[in-house]
């Protein structure tokens, strides 16, 4: 839970670039909101991407520097650099696809992927973490988010269709998402 404020920071300046990317709606003006970040974080799903630069006061956005390998270290100089929630448990909101999955086999979702901006090729490093880690990975992301789709279409994922979410709070949030997997057998 001492993270809720730098993930919390690093979603703010994610939803702030989508917006600036003529991707208002994907996100909307309010998710995620603090409840869904606390849940991500108590309920062991939050996974965070941090390096060492906040020792170097050198250190300037958008630098590049020594990608870290994410693991269970913890020291007193990281910065948090990515964020997203991993799921082990089949999303509901995927049951029902316009398109096709590429299989039916037990798989990982990821969501609300974010970079701080602080640091360069941070969601391509999360995401080949992740596909070291799992072999059956599924994503969704807004039609309009162009960087994530080509990101993960650059990281061999395979665009299989549209998804519908629920219902949100935000009348702007966009609720129809391009949905991804990628299945390294």
């Amino acid at each position: 839970m001492d993270d809720v404020a730098a993930v919390t920071s690093v979603l703010d300046r994610a939803r702030q670039a989508m917006v600036e990317a003529g991707n208002p709606n994907q996100w909307g003006s309010k998710y995620p909101d603090s409840e869904t970040i606390t849940g991500d974080i108590q309920g062991g799903h939050a996974i965070l991407l941090v390096d060492d630069a906040a020792a170097d006061p050198s250190a300037t956005e958008g630098a590049s520097y020594r990608r870290p390998e994410m693991d269970e270290r913890r020291g007193e100089h990281e910065r948090v650099i990515g964020v997203f929630a991993l799921f082990d448990e089949p999303d509901p909101f995927y049951s029902r696809i316009d398109g096709a999955w590429l299989d039916d086999d037990p798989y990982m979702t990821i969501h609300r992927m974010a970079s701080s901006g602080l640091a360069k090729g941070v969601a391509g490093d999360m995401l080949d973490w992740c596909m070291r880690h799992y072999s059956n990975v599924r994503v969704d992301t807004g039609y309009k988010n162009h960087a994530m789709q080509h990101i993960l279409e650059a990281h061999g994922f395979t665009r299989c269709g549209e998804i519908a979410m629920p219902g949100a709070d935000d009348p702007n949030m966009e609720l129809e998402r391009v949905a991804y997997q990628r299945h390294d057998r």
